[in-house]
């Protein structure tokens, strides 16, 4: 089973202000390490389930190089860094499931930690089907499109 883990960042246990996920800040390290041990967690999961699985972690937080590579489990492959098709969901079609750790609230969610979808400064709302949907539904709408299914966590 190839399985691709997909990790945004403002979504993660302890990540809760600005400072957190922006780079530069003490708070910023705290979160990286935050990010990658819960990344780690999944890989184990999947493993545990199907010690055969190939396990691909994408980086999916702003341009995509905030996992420590020398703290991601050995047995997982990452995929950092820009540009790349598929974005936060790279190569998506070439997998059997897709898991997405540390998806926030969608644009506008007044009760989400750190809520927006893709860029709070170049959208406002995206909706499919007329219904507002955020990055875990665009990301999970395009697996669905490959025939990959998706489970947030």
């Amino acid at each position: 089973m190839r399985v691709l883990i997909s990790v945004d960042m403002e979504g993660i246990a302890g990540v809760a202000t600005p400072e957190d996920v922006t780079p530069g800040t003490v708070e910023y390290q705290r979160g990286r390490h935050l990010m990658t041990a819960e990344a780690n967690a999944a890989v184990r999961g999947c493993l545990a389930f199907d010690p055969a699985s190939e396990v691909v972690v994408a980086d999916a937080h702003g341009p995509f190089v905030n996992l420590i590579p020398e703290e991601l489990e050995r047995s997982a492959r990452l995929v950092r860094g820009r540009p790349r098709p598929g974005g936060m969901v790279p190569e998506v079609d070439r997998f059997d499931a897709l898991i997405c750790i540390g998806y926030h609230g969608r644009a506008q969610t007044a009760v989400s930690v750190l809520s927006h979808t893709i860029s709070s400064a170049a959208l406002h709302a995206v909706r499919v089907a007329g219904r507002p949907i955020g990055e875990f539904g665009l990301n999970s709408c395009l697996a669905a499109h490959h025939g990959v299914p998706t489970v947030l966590v």
